[in-house]
């Protein structure tokens, strides 16, 4: 019986052997560079270049969502209008980067989608892709010929003027006489500015403040968009990017 009980406290005490740990597969990091890659261009709002293979057609559009539990990329709608994308359709994706370099995959249609008149495409998630490298959303300069002002509500509750000096799909950059006391983090109340033909209204986060460099009475404001309607969102990114893509000519040129 003593022999029993000492051969099971020695089972008991006994360390676990751990068992080696398995390496990544091959296919599964793939899949993780590709998600990552993809979700960086979707949170930047990068424009792409959607080409429809056996044609000589080019697009362009935003990439919305990056699915990789489902396999699925899911676009904007393409822009100019006029091409109808059924499921199966071969696609080829750019995305241009600073200089010349660029990232490309292939992919094809999965689904077209219509919810209350937008459009968007579920592509296949590639399976490789180009080396990526990260870019911030294009941000279009709009200097004085624009005239473009924006108002807003400060932290003390005064409400604000500021010309717009540059506008990108999810930020702005607001120069204005130094009244109000502003610093990184301060919220933007009721945000309003005209763009394009049309209104937008939402909130944004203070990112930084710096004085301007012409003047030394004036603030340059940099934030970011917070809680803007999702319909206002996409027009917005609709302008910019028929904007950046005449950009994108004009430099080719």
């Amino acid at each position: 019986m003593l022999r029993r009980w000492l051969q099971r406290s020695k089972a008991i005490t006994a360390a676990p052997t751990m068992a080696p740990a398995e390496p990544v597969s091959p296919d599964l990091k793939a899949l993780r560079d590709v998600y990552l890659n993809l979700f960086d261009v979707q949170r930047s709002h990068a424009l792409i270049d959607v080409a429809i293979n056996g044609t000589e057609a080019r697009y362009q559009s935003i990439i919305l969502e990056v699915d990789p539990l489902r396999g699925t990329v899911t676009i904007d709608e393409l822009f100019p209008k006029g091409f109808v994308g059924l499921p199966g359709q071969a696609l080829t994706v750019t995305v241009r980067l600073d200089g010349a370099r660029k990232l490309t995959f292939n992919t094809h249609v999965l689904v077209r989608s219509e919810t209350e008149g937008l459009e968007t495409y579920t592509l296949a998630l590639p399976e490789s892709l180009d080396y990526n490298q990260r870019r911030g959303a294009f941000r279009l300069q709009l200097g004085q010929r624009w005239g473009a002002t924006s108002e807003f509500v400060a932290p003390d509750q005064q409400r604000c003027s500021a010309r717009i000096r540059d506008l990108s799909s999810t930020g702005i950059r607001l120069e204005l006489p130094i009244i109000a006391s502003l610093t990184a983090g301060d919220q933007l109340n009721d945000l309003q500015f005209e763009f394009g033909g049309r209104h937008f209204r939402c909130g944004a986060d203070v990112r930084n403040v710096a004085e301007a460099k012409q003047s030394g009475d004036h603030l340059v404001v940099g934030a970011a968009f917070r809680d803007m309607p999702r319909a206002e969102q996409r027009s917005l990114e609709r302008m910019i990017m028929q904007l950046q893509r005449e950009h994108v000519q004009q430099a080719v040129i």
